[in-house]
């Protein structure tokens, strides 16, 4: 262990020393004298990133979630050997990291949404670098892709991604603001949760918004739960659900009142690792709730996608990731 400790700490630097210093969302200064090259990431939109910018070769740990979920399971084992054959490790969850396991794998950096302070001044008095992320608003999630571009030495990359995803959503924003009319939007999470929504303060609300929609749902937080009386009184136009099925909602006969069930206007974004709003492809997301807002033909607005999907991921890699679009 005194040899492992040794060689980590001529990776990371203080911050007035290192050659590369960026702050992650906690504020915390994170510093490495050179680009990462092996790197530990327990949060599944940076691991996404991480694929985005090119860089999946320095990945040593992953999370558990990757090898369970099907929705991550199935993209990444077409994109990454390593995942299909499940030989990356998982030393950690989205909520949890096993320091010990981490350890072993002597990454130089560590990716994670949810570490204990104590955790992290572990892995960093063994010379390792923690950068912790949120991705919860769109400003961050761009914020965050070009701190592990740099993290990662990918920074010409995650410029690019970056440039691409602006200029898209400005123009979508554009045609948004030229609008005389707006369709009102309710959106529902997954797994049966018909009156789990979206509120202002969230990054689909931004997929809404840039998509040319107004969420009915006007709540100041990230996820409220509402009751079947408010979605009445809301009324919305379109319900754009997270990979569930329609009938959630006609099955229930004290909704079957409402614009979007009467008029059959529910939609729904799957497969989900196509449409996560915890990453660039929140862009995907608004492309696809313009297209049913707007009447656009389901072909045009899937082809659309699926262009974006191999500018994001590099010819290859997206072109691979289509074929289950």
């Amino acid at each position: 262990m005194g040899l492992y400790l040794s060689a980590c700490n001529s990776s990371q630097h203080s911050p007035e020393a290192a050659a590369i210093t960026v702050t992650d969302v906690r504020g915390n200064k994170v510093a490495l004298q050179k680009p990462a090259e092996k790197i530990v990431c327990l949060f599944d939109p940076m691991v996404d990133a991480i694929y985005m910018l090119q860089m999946q070769h320095k990945l040593v740990g992953i999370p558990a979630e990757t090898y369970t979920d099907p929705q991550l399971f199935v993209p990444y084992s077409l994109i990454d050997e390593r995942v299909k054959h499940k030989s990356l490790a998982t030393p950690g969850t989205n909520e949890t990291a096993n320091l010990e396991s981490i350890l072993a794998l002597r990454p130089d950096l560590v990716i994670a949404q949810h570490m204990s302070a104590g955790s992290i001044q572990s892995l960093q008095a063994m010379g390792i670098a923690v950068y912790l992320a949120s991705s919860e608003k769109y400003e961050q999630v761009l914020k965050e892709l070009e701190d592990v571009g740099l993290l990662t030495g990918a920074s010409n990359r995650a410029g690019e991604l970056i440039a691409y995803t602006k200029q898209q959503f400005d123009t979508m924003q554009s045609a948004a603001s030229a609008l005389a009319e707006k369709k009102k939007a309710y959106f529902s999470w997954a797994n049966g949760r018909i009156f789990a929504t979206t509120g202002r303060n969230s990054m689909m609300n931004d997929c809404l918004e840039f998509a040319g929609v107004t969420n009915v749902c006007t709540a100041p937080v990230d996820q409220p739960n509402i009751n079947a009386e408010t979605l009445i009184s809301w009324n919305p136009d379109m319900i754009v659900m997270w990979n569930d099925p329609a009938d959630l909602f006609y099955a229930k006969n004290e909704l079957a009142g409402i614009s979007a069930i009467k008029n059959k206007a529910i939609y729904n974004l799957m497969p989900m690792f196509f449409y996560n709003p915890h990453t660039l492809k929140s862009l995907t997301a608004a492309v696809r709730i313009q297209g049913w807002a707007t009447g656009q033909d389901t072909a045009a607005s899937l082809e659309a996608v699926k262009k974006m999907i191999i500018t994001y991921y590099g010819t290859s890699t997206g072109n691979q990731l289509i074929t289950l679009l």
